[in-house]
C-alpha cells in the first residue's frame, strides 16, 4: 500500500477517485479537529474529507442512515465510505464502486479474548483461540475481530448476532484476512476482497470491500 502525505491546505482541491478505486485516509490524533465529543470530531473529519470528493462546502453535505445506523451520503454519484477510530488516529475508506467497511485497533490492546470469543465468535473459533498462548491469542483475536467488524460494517448489519456469521482463517500475522464463510446478506464470495494494512506500527486495520476492484491507496493527512 502506498501512503501519500497530503497537507491540510491541499485538501481545498477536489479529490479524484477512479471507478472501482479505493482510498484509505489516515488522520493522526494530534492533527484531528478539536471537538467536545467523539461524534463531533468524527463528523468534522468526514465532512472535511468527503466534501472534497463532491466539490461542495463541508457544511453542505447531507447524510442519511441505513436501518442499522450505517451512514451514507444523500448526493447524486456520491462515493461509499466507512470510518473507524481509536487511540492514536482515525481511518476513512472511500470507494466509487460497491460497499466498504473498515475497522482499526491498536496492536498493544490486551482484550480478555478467552472470555469474549465464546460470546461473539463461532464455537470452533473460540475453541481455537482458547488453545493459543496469551500473546498469540491476543493478536489472533484482534485480527479476527477487525476482519469481522469491517465485514459487518460493509453490509450494514451491525455486529450484534452477526460477527459469528463471518468466518475467517485464524492467524496472528499481518496478512490479508482469508474468508472461509459468509452470511446470506453478503451475497457471493467472489464479489468480496479483504485487505490488512498498518497506518502505523501501533495499529492494524482490516478492510472488507464488496465490488471494489482496486488495491487500496492510502493518504496521510499532515501539517
Amino acid at each position: 500500500m502506498r501512503w501519500q502525505p497530503i497537507a491540510l491546505s491541499q485538501l481545498a482541491a477536489k479529490q479524484s477517485i477512479a471507478e472501482g478505486a479505493l482510498h484509505v485516509w489516515w488522520w493522526p490524533e494530534h492533527l484531528q479537529p478539536v471537538a467536545t465529543t467523539r461524534r463531533g470530531r468524527t463528523d468534522a473529519i468526514l465532512r472535511t474529507l468527503l466534501a472534497r470528493y463532491l466539490l461542495v462546502d463541508p457544511d453542505a453535505l447531507r447524510f442519511g442512515r441505513e436501518p442499522k445506523g450505517r451512514p451514507f451520503l444523500l448526493h447524486a454519484d456520491a462515493p461509499d465510505f466507512n470510518l473507524s477510530d481509536t487511540t492514536g488516529g482515525c481511518v476513512l475508506a472511500v470507494t466509487t464502486r460497491g460497499r466498504v467497511g473498515i475497522d482499526i485497533e491498536r496492536v498493544d490492546r490486551s482484550p480478555p479474548f478467552a472470555r469474549l470469543a465464546p460470546r461473539w465468535f463461532a464455537p470452533d473459533e473460540a475453541a481455537i483461540l482458547r488453545e493459543l498462548d496469551a500473546d498469540r491469542g491476543r493478536r489472533a483475536f484482534l485480527r479476527l475481530w477487525t476482519a469481522k467488524e469491517a465485514s459487518c460494517k460493509a453490509t450494514g448489519t451491525g455486529i450484534f448476532g452477526r460477527l459469528a456469521t463471518w468466518r475467517f482463517a485464524i492467524g496472528t500475522d499481518a496478512s490479508a484476512p482469508q474468508v472461509l464463510g459468509l452470511p446470506p446478506e453478503a451475497g457471493a464470495a467472489d464479489r468480496w476482497r479483504f485487505h490488512r494494512i498498518a497506518p502505523t506500527p501501533s495499529h492494524t486495520v482490516a478492510l472488507a470491500c464488496q465490488g471494489t476492484v482496486a488495491q487500496p491507496l492510502g493518504y496521510v493527512v499532515v501539517d
